[in-house]
């Protein structure tokens, strides 16, 4: 068995390495037939356009001319069996055994003896590995060794039926691309265009080292990196103007901070001392923007990966520069949508905004500058589309779907047609929604919703004051140290606080209290846990740190002076002594700010945020110490069904609308108004429609969501009396699974014709 084990870990890796997953598997069977000394090794995965239908890809030993051409029914035959079952089948006479089909000129009457194993990912089937000879039986070892390829086989078919690469292989052309793309939400809506792919034309990875001697040389070059430094330069601020043409000026910010980072430091000190010692410009830059980009995706952490990215997309303009490649004229479609590898603010900035429809890009997050920039223009973005083939995209129909985070590229005819409906549609409802922007969130029998948003980024404050918010929900305050190499001072957190709180001036501002540890790590203050989930994270840390919390309270105190929207909320409480603790800081916080200001200021409201599950059971006593809770549905969910929904392998176990959840929640509301304390939801249940109708139908007064997502909230609010969305609590109460309660409510929407907003919940 070692040697087996030896084999497999060998066999992995060449699979990893492989190019494509035809190559892939024509590795595995092509090994197989040595490593196990057997006649026939061939591999049957899911037909792309029918599931039900197994398709021969690989194959050693049998007739070649049938790979590609043999389709088997699930159910039908040794393999077909071996599908349906979902387990692994040995025989000794496969010919012999009822369910046997004989694939004419295939070859495998000489071989009898038969070993299945089904490809699963998860609980899927994707497909049948099948190994034959003529004489020696398969035993228990090669049982086992067969299933653990398997599954490292079916992690191979997951990614390359997720990026189009099976259905490119059986095109008749073998060009299509078609194939429909999971990615993240960037920005809300659905539109259709041509693909107009972003080719930034050179790659830093592909700079070679090249040195130069002499001082002459040396300065030639440093001249030739300070020129192409100075235009890329002038071209970010000639591109920061022309965006102020359609976007507001604290918008176009980004671009002048992009033009800024290239008038001095260490980008530009690094690369010149490179060269003076001896490397030339291109590669001199190169090994300093990788460098820089590198602290930077070592942190693991989303909204500094962001940086990392802005970092490497200047690195790329520079270059190009610096190698004198220039940017063909392009003629753009009229409706396009722009598409590549990483598409950057500054891209977003050279194109016709006029025409530009969407943005799918390969990477990027919904936190990146680009999907904030495009919920302010009002695009959809799809981002993080993984294996996104955009080098053959070009000119290609593409679908966005900046609801569901799909991307569908070169749709077939029936499946264009659909889209084109669901667009029309999207059009429809976008209009009928912004009729209703500055109407209140009320029922047709007169329950009032407050309607507010979630925000993190400054740049998120313009599209959140124009969607008719009432003010914000949640506001992120991690993000600015996130994005610094230490902690801000009191005045940095000064401006940025006063900056928030006098945007939305006349409006309740909830500003949340550092709330870092899990997956959101500071570089300058790491945490090394096996568990970070139930680690040392939200208040926890700053409770142990009262130095950090202080200073960020009394910042906050300091910037609502004369204002006094203020809303104070602490994150991850668990218990009362917490909640104890974090009000005698607040309450000195606020002795230290008056004696410094010399005058009396007003305490803020303060509030709880309700995400662990031991505040359910204490939310009486909660109640009593604070001004108002706050259910964080993203949390308290993870918790309460032990769900990972970062993790792939669990992600599709997490939903809010589980029962469980509900349940939890309406001990909550319960709890709440026994102690008459206003309650609100700022988790993502919060901005999904049908979440809405759960949440208002257990009483649920205040909810605060994404900009996207409050014109569809309010519709929904609009649209029902509160008298049916609890009758409709009550009907669902005995529904045991998620899927089915979610079912329930997408009846009722489209019931009342509102089965469009459906797409915003997915």
């Amino acid at each position: 068995m070692p040697s087996l084990i030896h084999t497999l870990q060998k066999l992995v890796r060449k699979v990893d390495q492989a190019p494509n997953i035809q190559q892939a598997l024509d590795i595995i069977v092509d090994n197989l037939i040595d490593a196990l000394k057997i006649d026939i090794c061939s591999i049957f995965i899911n037909s792309p356009d029918d599931d039900d239908k197994l398709l021969l890809m690989a194959n050693r030993g049998l007739n070649q001319g049938i790979v590609g051409r043999v389709r088997l029914s699930r159910g039908a035959g040794l393999v077909g069996m071996v599908a349906e079952k979902a387990e692994p089948v040995r025989l000794q006479d496969a010919h012999l055994h009822k369910s046997f089909y004989h694939v004419e000129g295939s070859g495998e009457e000489a071989y009898p003896v038969f070993m299945g194993i089904p490809i699963i990912s998860q609980r899927k089937v994707l497909g049948v590995l099948v190994l034959q000879r003529a004489k020696l039986a398969f035993d228990s070892d090669d049982e086992a060794f067969m299933t653990t390829l398997a599954t490292q086989l079916a992690n191979a078919i997951s990614h390359a039926s997720r990026s189009g690469q099976i259905s490119q292989l059986l095109s008749e052309d073998n060009v299509s691309v078609s194939c429909t793309l999971q990615g993240v939400a960037g920005a809300p809506g659905l539109t259709m265009g041509q693909a107009v792919v972003i080719n930034h034309g050179v790659s830093l990875h592909s700079v070679p080292d090249k040195n130069v001697s002499g001082d002459q040389a040396i300065l030639d070059e440093i001249i030739n990196f300070d020129e192409s430094v100075e235009t890329v330069k002038q071209s970010l601020y000639e591109q920061a103007d022309r965006m102020k043409e359609s976007l507001p000026v604290e918008e176009c910010a980004l671009f002048e901070a992009y033009a800024q980072m290239l008038d001095s430091g260490s980008l530009i000190d690094d690369t010149c001392q490179l060269i003076r010692q001896g490397l030339w410009a291109p590669a001199a830059w190169r090994n300093t923007v990788e460098a820089h980009a590198e602290i930077f995706t070592s942190m693991e952490d989303e909204y500094l990966a962001e940086r990392a990215n802005d970092i490497l997309d200047l690195g790329r303009r520079v270059l190009q520069r610096l190698l004198s490649s220039q940017s063909r004229e392009r003629n753009y479609p009229q409706e396009f949508l722009l598409v590549g590898e990483q598409i950057s603010a500054a891209d977003l900035a050279s194109v016709p905004l006029d025409r530009l429809r969407g943005i799918v890009s390969e990477h990027g997050s919904g936190s990146s500058h680009v999907a904030i920039l495009a919920h302010a223009l009002g695009i959809p973005a799809v981002m993080g589309v993984a294996n996104l083939p955009y080098t053959r995209m070009e000119g290609l129909t593409v679908v966005a779907d900046g609801y569901s985070g799909k991307a569908f590229i070169d749709p077939k005819q029936s499946l264009k047609q659909e889209l084109q409906q669901h667009i029309a549609d999207e059009q429809s409802l976008t209009d009928s929604l912004r009729a209703i922007k500055d109407k209140p969130a009320v029922t047709t029998d007169g329950f009032r919703v407050s309607l507010f948003v979630n925000s993190g980024l400054m740049a998120d404050l313009t599209p959140s004051l124009m969607s008719g918010a009432e003010g914000v929900g949640l506001y992120r305050t991690e993000v600015p140290f996130q994005v610094r190499e230490s902690f801000p001072s009191e005045e940095d957190q000064f401006r940025i606080y006063r900056e928030v709180l006098k945007t939305f001036q006349g409006k309740p501002v909830v500003l949340r209290t550092l709330d870092v540890g899990g997956d959101k790590p500071l570089s300058y203050f790491p945490i090394r846990e096996d568990n970070p989930f139930l680690g040392w994270r939200g208040i926890r840390i700053t409770l142990d740190h009262p130095d950090i919390f202080i200073t960020q309270v009394r910042a906050m105190m300091r910037a609502n002076i004369g204002l006094n929207n203020l809303h104070i909320l602490l994150p991850m409480i668990s218990g009362i002594q917490e909640l104890d603790d974090a009000l005698i800081l607040i309450h000195r916080a606020k002795d230290e700010t008056e004696e410094e200001v010399q005058q009396e200021i007003r305490f803020p409201r303060v509030g709880a945020m309700i995400e662990v599950p031991s505040s359910i059971y204490q939310i009486d006593e909660i109640c009593r110490l604070v001004d108002f809770v706050s259910i964080g549905t993203n949390d308290l969910t993870q918790y309460l069904l032990a769900v990972d929904r970062n993790n792939e392998s669990v992600a599709a176990l997490f939903s809010s609308l589980h029962p469980s959840v509900i349940r939890a929640i309406e001990q909550v509301v319960l709890g709440a108004s026994r102690q008459d304390t206003p309650i609100s939801v700022c988790g993502e249940l919060a901005g999904d429609p049908i979440g809405v109708m759960v949440l208002i139908g257990l009483g649920i007064e205040s909810l605060s969501m994404s900009t996207g997502s409050l014109p569809r909230a309010k519709k929904v609010i609009r649209s029902f009396s509160m008298a049916e969305l609890k009758a409709y609590i009550r009907e669902a109460e005995g529904t045991l699974e998620a899927d089915d309660i979610r079912s329930f409510y997408i009846e009722k929407l489209e019931q009342r014709g509102l089965g469009g907003l459906i797409r915003a919940g997915k």
